[in-house]
């Protein structure tokens, strides 16, 4: 499908005045439907378009879409699938070699290979068949254990169960290949904004637009540290999309597909931020459907991608960057109060050595929770001997263990940054704070350590040193 992509200069709320001219790709058409795609791009400093430019753009998201269309047996991915072999475009071929990388950094968990599974899932909207969560697995498994071999012409080649399907990705490789463009004809400042699926791209730290400025993030106006490098929000509402809808029918099941096995999810909603809009949106059809540790983890061993998670009860998870990439100043650390939090843990000479279960939480000086910071173990056996996170947190907030606990880890450090807001995304304005560490270990101990703490205490590191299943906790403000 090929949407109608409008394309327009807007004008900043910031106090400058930016001169607007309105491009349309194509045409308005009476024949518009929902699924219309809208794609918008801000020129600044009096940047224009000549008729050709526009052209070629028009051109350009055009053939994107062909391209990507599997419904048309000669386009290039149809044509792949068919024969499981093949030349691509250069763009193309990046790209599934990009998602390839995602797959194997994610371990299966994002893939651009289950083309059989979608067609299976369209199939059950149709009405030609009844749903079958264990055929979805075994269609999910069969692609992802296949093998593929990217060679140096931009050809590949794979297994036959793949069926390559990039259709959630479409608009943002669309944007992309437009941001792509205006660099190569000297566009300087620019923001695409490709509102249908809420992916928004900008190569000069420019104000973001649209619902997602309004609900996501907290840049407003031009920034005056904004970073030269390209970077894109991808926002995705996972309980108000249905799981499969095309321009004839929508699934009345709601939710984010998880790739790796095939049942759709809806955990967070996620924000994802990223240096290209394809990779935005990876990462945010990840985020949406993993608990919170999981996608920070992945995050945040990547400075160039960021992340905003909120659960259906308003919980606010945020990535050590996402601050820094959304606003022109990190306001945490402007005003003190975002801190770094170091806890170690001993490493017993045991044979049968289990990783134990971990808890990290913030409450006020009368023990009311302020924020979860990380929670180690999935379970509920053994997160009960976290007595006092249990007693105090985990079995008064349902669904958080669900949504925001990750794996043991051995004996593996915690390194923990607090941007100074509570679990709803506002500020911890008490004046004391306490810090809480609680460690339980199957077949092992159990210890728990409390630092009482101000912001401005923090002037100096606190280091305490622990006893028994925590070895030492750090806390310092961050530079």
């Amino acid at each position: 499908m090929v949407g109608r992509f409008l394309l327009y200069l807007a004008v900043f709320t910031a106090s400058y005045a930016v001169k607007a001219e309105l491009y349309v790709f194509p045409a308005p058409s009476p024949e518009a439907t929902s699924y219309t795609l809208n794609t918008e791009i801000a020129l600044y400093e009096e940047q224009t378009l000549s008729a050709i430019e526009q052209k070629n753009i028009d051109l350009l998201i055009k053939d994107t879409y062909q391209t990507l269309d599997k419904s048309n047996a000669t386009s290039a991915l149809s044509e792949i699938n068919q024969r499981y072999e093949g030349t691509l475009p250069a763009w193309l071929y990046s790209a599934i070699k990009r998602c390839e990388d995602w797959f194997d950094r994610t371990e299966g968990n994002i893939s651009c290979r289950n083309g059989a599974l979608y067609d299976y899932w369209a199939e059950y909207v149709q009405g030609k068949h009844d749903l079958s969560r264990r055929e979805v697995r075994r269609l999910a498994r069969v692609a992802r254990i296949a093998e593929v071999n990217f060679n140096d012409d931009n050809s590949v080649a794979f297994a036959s169960p793949i069926q390559w399907d990039l259709s959630e990705f479409t608009a943002s490789l669309a944007v992309d290949r437009i941001a792509h463009y205006l660099s190569s004809i000297n566009i300087r400042s620019y923001h695409i904004s490709a509102q249908g699926l809420e992916t928004h791209a900008s190569n000069q730290g420019f104000s973001w637009q649209g619902t997602v400025a309004q609900e996501a993030v907290i840049q407003n106006g031009r920034a005056t540290d904004a970073v030269s490098n390209p970077s894109t929000i991808a926002y995705i509402r996972p309980w108000q999309r249905p799981v499969l809808s095309t321009s004839k029918l929508a699934s009345l099941e709601k939710g984010v597909f998880s790739h790796s096995d095939g049942w759709p999810s809806a955990k967070f909603q996620a924000i994802s931020v990223a240096d290209n809009a394809f990779e935005a949106m990876l990462l945010a059809h990840f985020s949406a459907t993993k608990t919170a540790q999981q996608a920070m983890e992945l995050v945040n061993a990547n400075p160039s991608l960021a992340l905003k998670l909120i659960d259906e009860n308003g919980r606010v998870f945020t990535s050590n960057t996402y601050t820094a990439r959304t606003s022109g100043k990190n306001k945490a650390e402007k005003n003190g109060h975002a801190i770094s939090i170091d806890i170690t843990l001993p490493l017993f000479d045991i044979a049968d050595y289990r990783g134990p279960y971990v808890s990290v939480w913030i409450s006020d000086e009368k023990n009311r929770l302020v924020k979860s910071l990380a929670l180690r173990g999935t379970g509920e056996r053994w997160l009960g001997e976290l007595r006092t996170w249990w007693r105090r947190v985990g079995r008064k907030n349902e669904g958080l263990v669900d949504g925001f606990a990750g794996a043991t880890k051995k004996n593996a450090p915690l390194h923990i940054e607090w941007d100074g807001l509570d679990d709803f995304g506002k500020s911890a304005n008490s004046s004391s704070l306490i810090l809480h560490v609680e460690v339980a270990r199957e077949h092992g101990g159990r210890s728990y350590e409390k630092i009482p703490f101000t912001f401005d205490s923090l002037t100096s590191p606190i280091t305490v040193t622990g006893t028994d299943e925590i070895a030492s906790i750090t806390l310092s403000l961050m530079n």
